[in-house]
């Protein structure tokens, strides 16, 4: 094999540079810029429906009071927590309330889950805390003293309250003393009248048990009409 002769040609010194591209930058800054306008025009959105609703022309009636509006219960250890007459219950008093419901706060597309196993919802388009039970598979469980499981649910007296209200009275009903249910909303108020009649109308036989934390209860008066004492 032969080389060719002579001197070689130097090879020419070339460099490729390449020049940022700016309008990629410009548009990555144009699509912050954007998601920062739509995330604050939803949290204004969010706010001003928030006044109308607890502090506007919507809910003139409700107060601050609404946006700490909860219940707590738990179930002594080691005693069941009858989970399948419990979710019988819920579904009926959802059913007579008629309030659209969701299976959690984040699920909007499946429907709400009243299994024998366990019961889960929300508010469908006004949702707040999930409402589960039992308290073991809840999840917002606290573990207290002695190993009994308390369980919070803040509904700020949105629609799906009454439902929620409504399924603790059904829990104090089957559990009687091994279940402790308190609320921030009291008995004369709007939020646990609404969830008493619910519950009279759906259960006409039974009595509706009272919270551990209400005043006494007021006297069964004979036959004045009353949600306090037993039938219609």
């Amino acid at each position: 094999m032969k080389f060719p002769s002579g001197p070689s040609k130097p090879m020419e010194e070339t460099h490729n540079l390449i020049e940022p591209d700016h309008s990629m930058t410009e548009q990555f800054r144009r699509v912050e810029e954007q998601s920062n306008t739509i995330v604050l025009a939803q949290a204004k959105n969010g706010m001003e429906r928030a006044n109308r609703q607890y502090f506007g022309e919507v809910g003139k009636e409700r107060s601050r009071r609404t946006m700490i509006y909860s219940h707590n219960w738990s179930i002594a250890k080691g005693h069941s927590p009858q989970t399948p007459l419990i979710a019988q219950d819920a579904a009926l008093l959802a059913e007579n309330c008629g309030v659209p419901l969701q299976f959690t706060a984040v699920d909007p597309q499946h429907g709400p889950m009243f299994h024998q196993h366990f019961i889960s919802f929300n508010g469908r388009g006004d949702s707040c805390d999930d409402f589960q039970y039992p308290p073991h598979l809840a999840a917002n469980r606290e573990v207290g003293l002695f190993g009994r499981i308390h369980c919070k649910c803040k509904t700020e007296c949105r629609d799906y309250d009454t439902v929620v209200s409504a399924i603790l009275l059904s829990i104090k009903h089957h559990l009687g003393s091994k279940c402790s249910v308190r609320s921030t909303g009291q008995p004369d108020g709007a939020g646990w009248t609404a969830a008493f009649e619910l519950y009279a109308r759906t259960f006409p036989e039974r009595e509706i048990p009272w919270l551990a934390n209400w005043p006494k209860r007021p006297p069964k008066t004979g036959n004045a009409p009353s949600l306090y004492r037993r039938g219609p």
